[in-house]
């Protein structure tokens, strides 16, 4: 084997880690796309039924929950046995979870079918990516990582004209149908690409000047990091959560949220779901940016700024009422939350390693679930109270500033990090 990634692949004319980006952006975009797609769903459900928005956004709280809960299970399925099993079996859950729910006729069936099955389907879309492209790239980890999470905004972007034009042709049930199927295919397709480690094919993470280990060896053979059970055990883990957590209750607040509140303000549905587009849009370059402004500038300055942006835009739309500062308001929030999504797994890579990335992303995002559950949820909840979402809003443009604060705590533990074998 040569001692370099670039003469360990002379031979090849395309590193595979490229390849296994492709395969982790088209998970994305698909996921992502099934991910934020509820607001456009959530008016003809609450119609359709005469649920409360409370009830209505519950659902999308309890997948919030689900999805990070399963989460935790994906990325340890994902250090142990790798993305391509995983990401499968994640496909299989959102198509099954989508078509179940296009037959719902009552709320508890939307809670189990949606809330359960889709988030554990949902659930393989992050951590287990981040994950992989931590393994595949030593240099240019924030790039592969920004171009996959991009995928979260392209999904974004590419859902609300389809899906609108489907309920408002076909009706909400059929679209969940249509869409659950899309999902099922693609993903199943996408996941063949995948590879766990790019050992596993006698190569080197792009950029390692380390002699790569020959391919009969286990490919997390000497993988250097904190076990799971360490890392629970630091202050700068539980610090992280806590921002994850601030940062995704202002964020699903207003994804689940802002189509209906620009509604109330007199603003057309299309042009109200429209704002997702934009936000998703947005979000693709902030998460590209992202990764380049955690490479440039330090992982933890970069996600202080973009928090910053991010609380400034919510602050905004407080007092807005035209469609132009709303569409002034998605793109700034849109670039502000991609570069974050993109940061803090980079965060927690520098803080903890690789050993168990994929289970501690995974635990990681079980506080942007708690978050994404306590959102829609507080804006559902205060709206049905004073018929405004004002109060909502700002509580969680505060909680951003709070979580920017807690960023002068994120220091590198004093425990010594581990170099062992497979993941516990």
């Amino acid at each position: 084997m040569h001692d370099t990634e670039t003469k360990g692949s002379a031979n090849r004319r395309l590193f595979y880690g490229w390849v296994v980006v492709v395969g982790a952006l088209l998970v994305a975009v698909v996921a992502y796309a099934v991910h934020y797609s509820y607001g456009i769903f959530f008016n003809p459900l609450a119609a359709e039924f005469k649920w409360t928005r409370a009830a209505t956004a519950g659902a999308f709280s309890l997948y919030m929950l689900s999805r990070g809960g399963f989460g935790i299970l994906a990325g340890w399925t994902t250090d142990k046995y790798g993305p391509r099993i995983t990401v499968a079996s994640g496909g299989l859950f959102i198509g099954l979870g989508l078509l179940l729910t296009s037959q719902i006729s009552a709320l508890w069936q939307l809670y189990i079918f949606y809330s359960l099955l889709v988030g554990l389907g949902v659930s393989v879309a992050f951590a287990p990516l981040v994950a992989t492209m931590a393994r595949w790239f030593l240099k240019k980890r924030g790039v592969a990582t920004g171009i996959v999470l991009a995928g979260v905004g392209l999904g974004t972007a590419i859902m609300p004209g389809p899906a609108t034009h489907l309920v408002q042709n076909y009706g909400w049930s059929t679209s969940y149908i249509i869409i659950g199927i899309t999902a099922l295919i693609v993903m199943v397709l996408s996941a063949l690409l995948l590879r766990r480690s790019p050992e596993e094919m006698g190569l080197l993470p792009y950029g390692s000047t380390i002699a790569a280990k020959p391919c009969d060896q286990p490919a997390t053979a000497t993988i250097k990091g904190f076990s799971l059970r360490d890392a629970i055990g630091t202050r700068p883990f539980w610090v992280l959560f806590t921002i994850s957590i601030l940062f995704a209750t202002c964020l699903y607040m207003m994804m689940v949220h802002i189509v209906p509140h620009a509604t109330d303000l007199g603003i057309s549905v299309s042009i109200a779901g429209s704002l997702l587009a934009v936000i998703g849009i947005a979000s693709i370059f902030g998460r590209l940016a992202g990764g380049w402004l955690a490479d440039a500038l330090g992982r933890k300055l970069s996600l202080a700024i973009c928090l910053f942006l991010q609380a400034a835009a919510v602050f905004s739309v407080m007092g807005i009422h035209n469609v132009g500062a709303f569409y002034i308001f998605a793109m700034v929030f849109g670039l502000a939350y991609g570069s974050v999504v993109t940061q803090l797994p980079l965060v927690a890579g520098d803080l903890f390693g690789l050993h168990s990335l994929g289970a501690i992303v995974g635990l990681e995002m079980l506080g942007t679930s708690l978050g994404g559950a306590i959102g829609p949820a507080l804006g559902g909840y205060v709206f049905d109270v004073t018929n405004s979402y004002y109060f909502a809003f700002l509580t969680s443009a505060i909680g951003l500033l709070v979580a920017i604060v807690l960023i002068l705590f994120l220091k590198a533990s004093s425990k010594n990090p581990r170099e062992t074998g497979l993941p516990e």
